[in-house]
């Protein structure tokens, strides 16, 4: 199962948005053509998407750091996660978000929107992102900051196995 082909195409991993698979690499690494979110198009490893060591053509890198200077923080990785949600498909929650068409408003796909309307918001270490309405998108109206029991009392109903 090493040799498992899994399909990229039309997935979003970071900024990369995969088109189509090209010629394999020389050391037989699978390779995909992208276009980043910046509009440059590159040929990106398989494993690397997979993985998520490559988010991007690196647009967004001044000096080694991302612009909105906010890569290595908590509130990056609510975004990072809520998008992976959304839009990987081999994410494991992807079917119980991305799957359900469950999508993040265009407006937040730069970390620095989303960082000022959480801010603006309630955010705070310890709090995670919560939809008001489970079948909704993420985005402004419908999302607030939320303790874990205030997110347990807010999920949707569970699906009973019927008894054999």
């Amino acid at each position: 199962m090493a040799n498992e082909f899994i399909d990229l195409k039309g997935e979003q991993i970071g900024e990369w948005t995969v088109l189509y698979r090209v010629e394999n690499a020389k050391n037989g690494q699978a390779r995909w053509h992208c276009i980043c979110s910046c509009g440059k198009e590159r040929d990106v490893d398989g494993g690397s998407l997979r993985r998520g060591t490559s988010q991007s053509c690196g647009h967004f890198r001044v000096n080694g750091n991302p612009k909105h200077g906010g890569r290595w923080t908590k509130l990056y990785m609510v975004w990072v996660s809520m998008r992976s949600r959304c839009f990987t498909v081999s994410n494991k929650d992807y079917e119980s978000y991305g799957g359900r068409g469950i999508t993040v408003c265009k407006e937040w796909d730069d970390f620095s929107v989303f960082r000022k309307w959480a801010l603006s918001n309630g955010y705070k270490e310890g709090l995670s992102i919560d939809r008001k309405n489970n079948d909704g998108n993420y985005e402004p109206s419908n999302c607030r900051w939320a303790t874990a029991h205030e997110q347990r009392i807010n999920q949707r109903p569970r699906k009973r196995r019927a008894k054999e």
